[in-house]
């Protein structure tokens, strides 16, 4: 046999006759009788009997292992399992690194998954639905707004030249913006027009309220740009709007902020854009747009409460030939109260094409965050009450005639401390019972 040449295999050291008992003790014989090997043969015990399996003449084990009577060993309980195979040892470590592994590819989705929308209640689920949709209405009305913004026209603001900012009086709480109306003629330099009206619209954030405060154009005051007494409405004719917010600050001490200037289309516009505003017109008003129709553009205007359009509006605002400019002011305040009204309780849309319709229109010296930080507070104000007055104040004036004009002589000082404590202490409650 080469193999056992090659490894130093002697077979003269073989023992032939081994006589030790190899027979299993009787107290330690488990399993009874002892069974026949199947390499056992016979008649073992000679030289002769080896044999050598690696040659071509092997004796078949399996054929003779057959011919042996013997009793196979009893399984046990876990042997005797179905699918039991005796000759494969159970690696459980193996088993349990499989079973853990599934257990991870099979692992439910993370806790906070049971967060998501698929699985939010129906309630909350259109809760972010309409949170969504109104997210999306806001950033398109900001959008449209930011555009009716652009087609403003704006002027450069400059600081007041005849007083300084410490002598005015101002508040954190208040936002003063000085409403100009002018009378525009065609061919002509807007702010060398004289104003039609002035009106200042105090947005008292204090007092949750508006005020508005309307001068009177016949006014006699200083003009600082003339160096001279005037009428008020004069100031724009010497230095433009501008000249008009300086010579407010220099008579009568309050801060403005700035100034907004609208002729007469604008107004039409502003008007029809809201859907018109509710007046009620006496029979003498009424009587005096119809008698005059090229003074108020062929305007008809009925007695009674109507919900005028832009021209009768316009129109019902420039009567002054049967009264006083104290009444003709009160009228002006009585249309844009009802448009305050008509902002108030209209639609975003609605504000939206009034903004947009209005906007090329207006002419302002404040900038565009300026008027978004106005606009804001003055939404914020319009949910409380609107009160009105008028410069002169009751008692501080009398008719006078001036340079062979008739004007409106004042108490400068009286009129100033009287606007100051309406503007920036009076609650509208207070206003409202003073003029009862």
């Amino acid at each position: 046999m080469p193999r056992f040449d090659n490894e130093g295999f002697n077979p003269e050291k073989r023992i032939n006759n081994d006589t030790r008992d190899r027979s299993v003790p009787a107290d330690e014989n488990y399993y009874g009788e002892q069974p026949k090997y199947p390499y056992s043969y016979p008649d073992v015990g000679t030289d002769d009997a080896v044999v050598d399996n690696q040659s071509n003449n092997s004796v078949n084990i399996n054929s003779y292992v057959d011919s042996f009577d013997v009793k196979p060993p009893e399984r046990n309980s876990r042997q005797s399992q179905s699918g039991f195979r005796p000759e494969v040892t159970r690696d459980y470590d193996e088993e349990r690194r499989r079973e853990n592994k599934r257990q991870v590819t099979n692992r439910p989705p993370r806790q906070r998954r049971k967060h998501s929308k698929r699985d939010l209640p129906p309630a909350k689920k259109i809760a972010r639905g309409v949170v969504a949709v109104l997210l999306a209405l806001v950033l398109m009305l900001l959008l449209v707004f930011n555009v009716a913004l652009g087609r403003i026209n704006y002027d450069e603001a400059k600081d007041n030249q005849y007083v300084s900012s410490s002598e005015l009086k101002s508040s954190i709480f208040v936002k003063n913006i000085l409403l100009l109306g002018v009378d525009a003629r065609p061919n002509q330099e807007t702010e060398k027009s004289r104003a039609d009206s002035m009106m200042l619209i105090s947005i008292d954030m204090k007092h949750r309220c508006i005020k508005m405060t309307s001068f009177l154009r016949d006014t006699w005051v200083y003009v600082p740009a003339h160096q001279g007494e005037q009428r008020l409405n004069s100031a724009s004719s010497y230095d433009g709007y501008n000249g008009v917010v300086d010579t407010i600050e220099y008579n009568f001490g309050v801060d403005v902020d700035g100034y907004v200037v609208a002729d007469f289309e604008m107004f039409k516009v502003l008007v029809d854009s809201v859907g018109g505003v509710e007046v009620d017109v006496t029979k003498k008003e009424a009587k005096e747009v119809n008698s005059h129709p090229k003074r108020y553009g062929n305007v008809k205007l009925e007695a009674g409460k109507h919900k005028l359009t832009g021209e009768q509006a316009l129109a019902y605002c420039r009567i002054r030939k049967i009264d006083t400019d104290f009444v003709r002011t009160k009228r002006q305040r009585t249309v844009m109260q009802s448009i305050i009204s008509e902002v108030k309780g209209g639609n975003p849309f609605k504000l939206l094409k009034m903004a947009m319709n209005s906007a090329p229109y207006i002419e302002t010296n404040l900038t565009k965050g300026q008027l978004i930080r106005t606009a804001m507070a003055g939404m914020t104000c319009m949910k409380g009450q609107m009160v009105q007055q008028r410069v002169p104040f009751e008692h501080t004036w009398d008719y006078a005639t001036k340079k062979g004009a008739s004007v409106i002589a004042i108490n400068v000082e009286k009129n100033k401390e009287l606007l100051i404590d309406y503007i920036y202490n009076k609650t509208p409650e207070e206003v409202l019972a003073e003029q009862q």
